[in-house]
């Protein structure tokens, strides 16, 4: 019969399946190797376990549990349990003070493109939401037929949610997020407190749009094209180069990336543009302060968009910012810190108040350089 001693001498001979059998001082500390006395065996977790037995002491053996990388096989599942994918984009909530912002990204993008600016204003001391929504978001399939007239009941919802948790609520977004917030300053007129509009598109007509936006009233009367898809391409909504060579190995990789999808279904579009129509009906409508920021080389809407917001809406404040070095995705690109700035700023300006028969004013800023800026009544 094989004694204790030869037992535990083979145990320390050698590697076992936690590695070295013996650990010695450099491991424990000075004089305090020890044995193994059980090479261990595999728990739920996939962990190994074995009885150490230390070289001092009182010599009683103490119950180890070492992970190792690659040690092993992997656990198997529990019957009936398999890993889920993640179901698509969750909104991104930044709980902080009682002045609140909700903002909403572009069409078929998610919130990692708002994700710079929300973060800023959040530090700022706003409580934040960037919000999804099914059949909009990229990576978030609508459970039933959806369009820009859900898309607009899913915005006022998300408002009205947050507005219980908040004294005061500003919403904003990012192109057709843009629009989103426009029509819920619309419908919400009395309970917006700002509206933050970048980017704002009321029509494709920037320098890189495709000439084929020309055809998409086609796909109205042929429902089969609206299946179709439009891959996105450079430059991405992005003057800055380095970030620009990012997002399309983002897009080749995965499909989609921080400026948005690689593809854009035409049904999409057909019903952004619907949703472009909405939103003109309720511009006169809007009474709260409003920022508008858009790039002068924004390659897929021109300011055009913007200036016809600034002079539709019924605002008392009208602040629209252009910008000398973005394209479109000025959320991300070049200009960013500006971005965020000037929507801390008007946020946080005190709001002189307007004699009864004031007309409404518009100040147009140019902020490159700086020396340049006026306003325009």
């Amino acid at each position: 019969m094989e004694s204790p001693a030869r037992r535990l001498a083979d145990a320390d001979a050698g590697a076992s399946r936690f590695g070295e059998s013996r650990f010695g001082p450099s491991r424990f500390g000075p004089a305090r190797g020890g044995t193994w006395l059980d090479d261990g065996r595999r728990d739920a977790s996939g962990h190994l376990t074995g009885w150490y037995r230390p070289a001092e002491g009182d010599g009683r053996p103490t119950e180890l549990t070492v992970l190792r990388p690659g040690a092993g096989a992997p656990p198997t599942p529990a019957p009936g349990l398999r890993a889920e994918k993640p179901a698509g984009p969750t909104a991104l909530n930044l709980p902080g003070g009682r002045h609140g912002v909700l903002l909403f990204h572009g069409l078929s993008s998610t919130p990692l493109e708002l994700q710079f600016l929300g973060r800023g204003l959040h530090r700022a001391g706003y409580s934040v939401r960037i919000a999804v929504i099914e059949g909009y978001s990229h990576g978030l399939p609508s459970r039933s037929p959806s369009g820009h007239r859900e898309w607009a009941a899913a915005a006022l919802a998300e408002f009205d949610r947050m507005r219980q948790q908040c004294d005061t609520l500003a919403v904003g977004g990012l192109c057709i997020g843009a629009l989103l917030s426009l029509v819920v300053a619309a419908q919400r007129a009395d309970a917006v407190s700002h509206v933050l509009a970048l980017s704002t598109t009321l029509r494709y007509d920037g320098w890189a749009a495709p000439r084929s936006r020309v055809f998409l009233p086609l796909a109205r009367l042929i429902p089969a094209l609206g299946r179709l898809a439009v891959k996105e391409r450079e430059p991405f909504g992005l003057k800055d180069e380095r970030l620009r060579a990012w997002v399309a190995a983002q897009m080749k990789e995965s499909g989609g990336s921080d400026a948005g999808a690689a593809v854009l279904r035409v049904r999409d579009l057909l019903q952004a543009q619907d949703l472009m129509r909405l939103v003109r009906e309720g511009l006169a409508r809007i009474s709260a302060p409003t920022l508008l920021l858009h790039a002068r080389e924004d390659e897929a809407a021109s300011p055009r968009s913007a200036f016809e917001v600034a002079s539709s809406i019924s605002s008392k404040r009208v602040h629209c910012v252009i910008l000398n070095d973005s394209y479109h995705m000025i959320s991300i690109d070049k200009e960013k810190a500006r971005v965020l700035s000037e929507m801390k700023d008007f946020l946080q300006a005190a709001v002189p108040a307007a004699e009864p028969s004031s007309k409404m004013t518009t100040a147009v800023m140019h902020p490159v350089p700086r020396s340049t800026e006026h306003a325009r009544a």
